[in-house]
């Protein structure tokens, strides 16, 4: 990380833990780990991220204790929800939490080698720019960086994280047409229907259009007409659609 990326990132951190200072919500601590973790995902590839972490979270020392220190407590490794257990499994670090939330931990990233790097990747070539476009077109950035910023306070913390999981693996697409999905027009659907299991896994969610949500649930016949009408689905996205419908307990249509 250069010194002007270091110092970016100390400021975004401190005013995330101001705002938590400000307001103690599990909104505010989410926000604060999903600057961290952007931080981390962002500069994964740096030779040296992990010590630019650690003189980050050292920077961040003073902030953290005299802003958090009354009103935060400690955690234990199990606080943290499975995908964060998966992804901070290894590092020796000791976690707080607050309102039941666990603050990730700063230095916690190793450098990752990207084995999928191309060598035509570059900024001085038509060719090479076009693939830099082209990967960042993966996902709409403004989309992915709105959908990181909304944390539901009604669903538990675990399935909020898994729901930015599958829609990045999911490249912002729903998983039955297809299409890029916008900043509201989608829903996080539970395969197995979450009143039946408790169950908010990564595994049982999945991201579709919220016209096919409502396709998935829906019981009047008349209104699944219209609705297929307007969806005009092919038939693999329609045998899709009836397997969803089949494991939430529906008739297929």
């Amino acid at each position: 990380m250069t010194k002007k990326a270091l110092k970016n990132a100390h400021i975004k951190a401190k005013q995330a833990i101001k705002a938590i200072q400000k307001h103690q919500s599990v909104e505010n601590v989410w926000r604060f780990n999903t600057v961290i973790m952007g931080i981390q995902n962002y500069y994964s590839a740096a030779s040296h991220i992990t010590d630019d972490l650690i003189e980050l979270n050292s920077r961040l020392h003073k902030a953290l204790y005299n802003r958090l220190n009354k009103i935060r407590k400690e955690a234990t490794f199990q606080n943290l929800t499975k995908s964060l257990q998966k992804r901070y499994r290894g590092y020796e670090c000791r976690l707080y939490k607050i309102k039941e939330m666990v603050l990730v931990p700063i230095h916690a990233q190793r450098c990752k080698v990207n084995l999928n790097f191309s060598q035509t990747i570059c900024n001085y070539t038509t060719a090479g720019r076009n693939k830099i476009h082209q990967n960042l077109r993966a996902i709409n950035k403004q989309t992915l960086v709105y959908v990181m910023k909304q944390f539901i306070p009604s669903r538990s913390i675990e399935y909020n994280d898994n729901r930015i999981s599958r829609f990045i693996a999911q490249y912002g697409k729903c998983a039955v047409t297809g299409i890029e999905l916008g900043l509201d027009d989608w829903h996080c659907h539970h395969k197995t229907p979450y009143h039946l299991t408790k169950d908010d896994s990564n595994g049982n969610l999945i991201i579709v259009h919220q016209a096919v949500h409502r396709l998935i649930h829906m019981s009047n016949r008349e209104k699944i007409q219209v609705l297929l009408n307007t969806l005009e689905l092919n038939k693999k996205q329609l045998k899709k659609v009836n397997e969803l419908r089949e494991q939430c307990l529906n008739e297929a249509i």
